[in-house]
């Protein structure tokens, strides 16, 4: 899994551009369903897990554009990649108030802001373990 990491790491800025297109278009189809699981007791939204792991992935694509070879990024700039993606977030489900049979929805928010988060260790993590492994 890492070289595939380190195989794509040139190609991120790509990626990147087209998930955010992914994102944007996604959320700007109007009337879309809610995917539930019902249980016996309970029911289950599972655009949380959808909203969290799509930021989650956007969050580690971002990331992966901007490390350069090493792997690296700056503690300034985790902070404002990271800020600016949660902007993004509310943005992309503020915006849902003008799409026809789409709503704002703060739970969606806090999906996607939790995928970011979680995202940023994971990445960090990722990388930290790349760096070491990766011969200099």
């Amino acid at each position: 899994m890492l070289k595939l990491i380190i195989y794509l790491r040139p190609y991120a800025r790509y990626l990147l551009i087209a998930w955010l297109l992914t994102i944007i278009v996604l959320s700007s189809i109007p009337n879309i369903p809610t995917l539930k699981i019902h249980t016996a007791h309970k029911e289950f939204r599972l655009d949380y897990l959808i909203h969290f792991s799509e930021y989650g992935i956007l969050t580690f694509i971002t990331f992966l554009s901007f490390a350069g070879n090493e792997f690296r990024i700056k503690y300034k700039k985790i902070f404002l990649i990271t800020i600016c993606l949660t902007l993004f977030a509310y943005l992309d489900e503020f915006h849902q108030k003008i799409i026809p049979g789409r709503t704002y929805n703060i739970r969606d928010f806090l999906s996607n802001a939790s995928g970011i988060m979680v995202a940023v260790i994971v990445t960090l993590l990722i990388f930290n373990t790349i760096r070491r492994k990766k011969p200099a």
